[in-house]
């Protein structure tokens, strides 16, 4: 079913570019009715470039809020309310079908202090100045082009009080696109901290490209 779906998204990724890809997450439950599930599977929840993101989100304790972009069903969040189970969290996804399985599974796991928001990239704006203590995306700004992530990134600073975590491809020239953005961070952002993820933790364009991105918002 994958291979079935990627196929069709690089024919609509040739005519519609990256405008496909919100169509491809917000519908793609029409066509792989489990694929929402699949992030909350144990071998999700497992995948070890999550320990990397807890771990990083670690260095700006203590965290009493966190908000994150992207966050499908709910695993980034989910192993972070385990870490730090006295803070509060929420998170955003242009996908009904993700939030509301992974609201359903938060509840029958008891967890009463995440919250899950049917959203896009616009629903940052309505969100007040230095709002949470940690903002983050996990695999989520690879979707937007490279002027929107700019403004993604300004809205992401701005409702941040400690820090931004990016977990996202990196390249250090221009930003290219195939089936996906790689963004340049460096020019975006450039004070951020830059972590490489090892191809051992995750194969593919990911062991080439992907990277920990810290933007701290504070003095240490």
């Amino acid at each position: 079913m994958t291979k079935i779906l990627r196929f069709i998204k690089k024919i609509l990724d040739t005519v519609f570019g990256s405008r496909a890809d919100l169509w491809y997450w917000k519908f793609r439950h029409f066509i792989d009715p489990k694929w929402a599930e699949s992030y909350i599977s144990n071998e999700s929840l497992a995948h070890p470039h999550r320990k990397l993101l807890v771990a990083t989100a670690e260095k700006y304790t203590p965290i009493h809020s966190v908000f994150e972009i992207g966050c499908a069903s709910g695993p980034n969040l989910f192993l972070l309310a385990q870490k730090f189970p006295d803070a509060v969290f929420s998170g955003i996804d242009i996908s009904p079908s993700a939030v509301e399985k992974g609201a359903v599974w938060l509840t029958e796991k008891n967890i009463e202090n995440i919250s899950l928001i049917v959203g896009g990239f616009d629903f940052l704006s309505t969100l007040p100045d230095k709002s949470f203590d940690i903002v983050l995306s996990d695999a989520t700004l690879l979707y937007a082009d490279p002027k929107q992530v700019r403004i993604v990134i300004q809205n992401m600073i701005r409702i941040a009080k400690k820090a931004i975590i990016l977990v996202e491809q990196h390249t250090d020239g221009k930003s290219f696109y195939n089936s996906h953005w790689v963004h340049n961070y460096k020019d975006i952002v450039p004070d951020a901290l830059f972590t490489r993820i090892p191809s051992d933790v995750w194969g593919g364009d990911w062991g080439k490209y992907g990277y920990i991105i810290e933007i701290p918002c504070i003095k240490k």
